[in-house]
């Protein structure tokens, strides 16, 4: 097997183009009606978005049928390093990059498994360690696609219809200190930024810093544009999983030990499940002189205070000085030095107007430029209630975590196994869990943390959340190709998805042009935000004066079941040869069990704009063009996707909220790559035009007639 699938970017191809007479405003009462669902689902969602900091934890307020099946049948204890397909611990530091760390550390264990091969194994046949990029992820994640007067001329890389869609954040903020989540993780993925190899863009700068400083941020960790669309190897599926930290329909905590059932499913596939947990102080507090010579050193090299300032400073970390009895044009100075030392703007915090007790609040809270004042005292107020680590004996030294109030995920992991029996009693009296049971869990910070960078989670934390797991296609024709191309309009990384159910049947569809070469059209995929959920694609060759996605001719469908919500890629029946300049749609129709009955879902993706109230590190700017998106709420009706946006979001928290287009894909190649690969040469007729089948592997590419 070769070690790259992938080392080009997407193909670039054309945009969409404008379907006569499919943006028609006038609605019919029926569409009305479905769009007033939509408006309300979107209205909730966008309200848990803001709440939620962008960060929703758990789609299921209901536990799919299928995470509670055997949950019996799983042995008492459980450890994917047993089987030697866990990569070493890494660390994270000096960035805010464990959502990065913990998407690479699930990849590498899902891609060992897929490949049957341990670490070590993988080492020796192929010379390198398995060792996904953390940085490329995090680095594109971040940026939007660059604006096309940033190239000369006619030199733009990708749909210049697209240009400036993405994340955006705070002028003076550092890229990789933003944060993010799992699901960004998911929807960049998807989009083909990564994974790629540690190689090609390893965690570190680019350059040795300069002599005499120590201060890794201060390195240059920026990535070649010409990197985004990098891939080592494809992605196939993410599974967004449940949470056994539930809420009832009042908001209190509720534990689901079915959802565990899903987890342990899992892992006992050989994936390693990436989640979230709100953590506190990583490691034992240290001896006060000890915490001030740290401080110390790390303020060395940073002007903007004088050494009497620097020396109130560290005595307010370590608790010598109390800021309340400092005057509020010192703590001005020391919350923007602060703000300048964590790679902050000053924007953060809107310092003039701060008052004395927020400003001391800030000189000494080490949430310092996540929250603002109200937020991190209430964070303080829960403190006693979310200690963390605690360490039971001395031989050895055990390191274990239980929240007991349902609060904010902070810190991403992955979860490599479990012990039903990892006793409650371990932890402090008056903070225990209920009951015995812990997750086993593979940290970002290095080696020296925890046991050796491991740890216990309890099952009953009640900060657990956004549990997810992916897996990689395994086609040994992809790896004889280099280079292949992803339709898509949807370029926003998503922080929310949205599925409103319907009882009647509904279709999304995205049309694409095809570009000035033939391509081969392999896969096609869609996102879901329900739990077995039945998807139907369909690919069609559209009409050249066509009016809707489906005015043309119909050229393959497939149909598949997943068991979670998520991002899923389909095998077409066989390759279609798409011919030059062509335009194709491919529309979507998604069933969702429903008791006894079967409800029809629209699926859309959202992440928090810059007006909401919590976008202080990022927000993302969606790019929605008339002609790209569709959406049939009727029968021979398509409304432009653009049209559906602006009758349903503007009102509300939705005005709070970016949209993107449909989350719908196809995934090319080039035809010269296909037949240098495969002999072609023999074909027969088939339905609607010919087929091309290589006597000496059977592959098929289908040709439809012009």
């Amino acid at each position: 097997m070769k070690r790259f699938i992938c080392l080009l970017a997407a193909l670039c191809l054309a945009a969409g183009c404008s379907l006569a007479g499919a943006d028609n405003p006038e609605f019919t009462e029926g569409e009305r009606q479905a769009l007033e669902t939509l408006a309300r689902e979107l209205e909730k969602d966008a309200a848990r978005q803001i709440a939620a900091f962008g960060e929703v934890t758990d789609l299921y307020p209901e536990l799919p049928a299928s995470a509670a099946a055997d949950t019996d049948s799983f042995p008492e204890k459980f450890d994917l390093r047993e089987r030697g397909i866990l990569t070493p611990v890494k660390s994270q530091s000096p960035w805010g990059t464990c959502w990065t760390f913990g998407t690479s550390a699930a990849c590498e264990t899902s891609l060992l498994s897929m490949l049957g091969l341990t670490a070590d194994e993988y080492r020796e046949k192929y010379g390198v360690d398995m060792d996904i990029s953390e940085r490329h992820l995090a680095w594109f994640t971040a940026f939007p696609l660059p604006e096309v007067s940033a190239y000369p001329e006619g030199e733009y890389p990708y749909d210049a219809s697209q240009a400036g869609e993405g994340t955006r954040f705070r002028e003076g903020d550092f890229p990789l200190m933003i944060g993010g989540t799992y699901m960004l993780s998911a929807s960049s993925l998807a989009m083909g930024i990564g994974v790629v190899a540690e190689s090609i863009a390893p965690y570190e700068s680019n350059s040795p810093l300069p002599e005499g400083e120590s201060d890794l941020q201060k390195g240059d960790w920026s990535l070649p544009e010409e990197y985004r669309f990098l891939q080592s190897f494809q992605l196939k599926n993410t599974n967004i999983l449940p949470s056994p930290a539930g809420k009832d329909e009042n908001g209190a905590y509720v534990y689901r030990p079915e959802a565990n059932a899903a987890i342990k499913r899992e892992l006992i596939n050989g994936r390693g499940v990436a989640g979230a947990y709100l953590a506190g102080s990583g490691q034992p507090e240290k001896p006060k002189e000890e915490r001030r010579a740290e401080i110390e050193e790390s303020l060395v090299y940073y002007d903007g205070l004088t050494d009497e300032e620097k020396d109130i400073l560290i005595g307010i970390q370590v608790e010598d000085i109390d800021p309340e009895t400092l005057p509020d044009e010192l703590l001005r100075k020391l919350v923007r030095f602060r703000c300048m030392l964590f790679g902050y703007g000053e924007e953060t915090y809107v310092i003039s107007e701060l008052s004395h007790e927020d400003l001391a609040l800030l000189t000494k809270t080490n949430q310092f430029g996540l929250f603002q004042p109200d937020e991190i005292r209430r964070n303080m107020a829960e403190a006693e209630e979310r200690r963390v680590l605690f360490f039971i004996g001395e031989d050895p030294v055990i390191w274990a975590q239980y929240s007991a109030k349902p609060l904010q995920p902070t810190h991403a992991t992955l979860i490599v196994g479990w012990d039903d029996t990892f006793p409650a009693s371990s932890f402090p009296e008056g903070h225990r869990p209920p009951a015995d049971g812990a997750w086993i869990c593979k940290n970002s910070y290095g080696k020296d943390w925890g046991m050796d960078g491991y740890f216990y989670l309890s099952y009953y934390d009640q900060t657990l959340g956004s549990f997810q797991t992916f897996e990689f296609a395994n086609d040994e024709d992809l790896q004889k190709l280099t280079t292949f191309g992803i339709l898509q309009h949807d370029y926003m990384p998503a922080e929310m998805i949205t599925s409103t159910l319907y009882d009647t049947p509904v279709y999304a569809a995205n049309v694409f042009a095809v570009g000035d070469k033939q391509n081969v059209l392999r896969y096609v995929s869609a996102m879901t935000g329900d739990a077995n959920t039945r998807v139907t694609a369909s690919v069609w060759l559209l009409n050249a004066d066509a009016a809707s996605p489906t005015d043309g001719k119909l050229l393959a469908s497939v149909t598949d079941t997943f068991s979670y919500a998520g991002y899923h890629r389909m095998d077409l029946p066989a390759s279609l040869l798409l011919p030059a300049g062509a335009r194709i749609a491919i529309t979507v129709l998604q069933r969702v069990p429903a008791g006894d009955k079967v409800k029809y879902a629209l699926v859309n993706t959202s992440g928090q704009a810059q007006t909401s109230p919590h976008a202080y590190t990022r927000w993302y700017v969606g790019v929605v063009n008339p002609g790209e998106s569709y959406v049939s709420f009727e029968e021979g009706r398509w409304l432009d996707w653009r049209t559906v946006l602006d009758a349903v979001s503007g009102e509300g928290d939705r005005a709070c909220i970016a949209y993107d287009n449909l989350p719908v894909k196809g995934y090319v190649y080039s035809l010269d790559e296909i037949m240098a690969v495969h002999d072609l040469d023999n074909r027969i007729p088939a339905a609607g035009g010919e087929a091309a089948i290589c006597p000496d592997c059977g592959y098929v590419l289908e040709i439809p007639e012009p």
